[in-house]
């Protein structure tokens, strides 16, 4: 009885401080983030789940840093223990999955390609669903570096249902964000103050809206940043310079509110004082 309290205990803690940790690295408090990796790492006995699943917090900390070699450093340890600890498959391919994504951030993601593919094959073989469409969206990322944005296109439209029923929006958000991209790619190869010119930078629009919904239900502030930057480049493109600058305008001012809130030691949670 003593021991199942103890186990409930600590399983209390280590929820606490990796919801917490994923809070403050979602909305840009990265240095919180970062004193929360530090108490992660006093924990006694901490869970092998867990402590993969903080390994790849920090990996997403440093990316949100710009820091791609660091993160790929970490990276590189981890699956040196999930080598050493014989990990189940899920781990494995969230891995390999990461992986892609680093590279991609990097702004190299063409050599993500083969471990993207290898990643949605194992996670295709053994039905791990929800790393098997983020393995597709990694891939569709590098088709977009290619120019292929009609393959990417069939991809995304055909997972996007399957993702949706993951319930995840981190995943959500990232598929409408690419499939915003192919719309932007293709509208790109269209002639100039065309009707499939516009009707591409609509539909583009229109899933930027959607990635943004799903990013603010998680209070994802770097990619809510990144859509609304995506937004007002397409609106330019399609020849709405004033309601770009407006979105423009909102956000430096957001941008500079959020400073102003960090420096006094606030946060975007009502009443919470780091």
């Amino acid at each position: 009885m003593e021991k199942d309290v103890t186990n409930a205990h600590q399983m209390a803690l280590e929820s606490a401080i990796f919801g917490r940790l994923g809070q403050h690295a979602s909305i840009g408090y990265l240095d919180r983030a970062q004193d929360f990796l530090s108490n992660s790492g006093r924990i006694h006995e901490v869970s092998q789940e867990l402590s993969y699943s903080v390994t790849l917090l920090k990996i997403d900390l440093e990316m949100r840093r710009h820091d791609h070699t660091r993160a790929m450093e970490i990276l590189e340890e981890l699956a040196e223990r999930v080598e050493d600890d014989e990990a189940d498959i899920y781990i494995r391919t969230k891995v390999m999955v990461v992986k892609a994504r680093i590279y991609s951030g990097a702004g190299i993601p063409q050599k993500g390609f083969s471990v993207a593919v290898r990643a949605a094959n194992i996670a295709l073989d053994a039905h791990i669903l929800p790393v098997l469409w983020e393995a597709i969206c990694a891939i569709c990322a590098i088709l977009h570096s290619t120019g292929e944005f009609e393959g990417s296109l069939k991809l995304l439209e055909v997972i996007l249902p399957r993702v949706l029923e993951c319930e995840d929006c981190d995943l959500a958000g990232y598929a409408y964000s690419l499939l915003a991209d192919t719309h932007v790619g293709i509208a790109g190869s269209a002639e100039e103050e065309s009707l499939q010119r516009k009707e591409q930078l609509l539909r583009a629009l229109f899933y930027l809206d959607k990635a943004f919904l799903e990013f603010s239900k998680i209070g994802d502030r770097k990619n809510l940043d990144e859509m609304l930057a995506k937004r007002a480049t397409v609106l330019r493109l399609n020849g709405d310079r004033h309601i770009a600058e407006g979105i423009e305008a909102r956000y430096i001012r957001d941008h500079n509110a959020r400073r102003r809130k960090k420096n006094r030691g606030i946060t975007l949670y009502d009443g919470y004082r780091a």
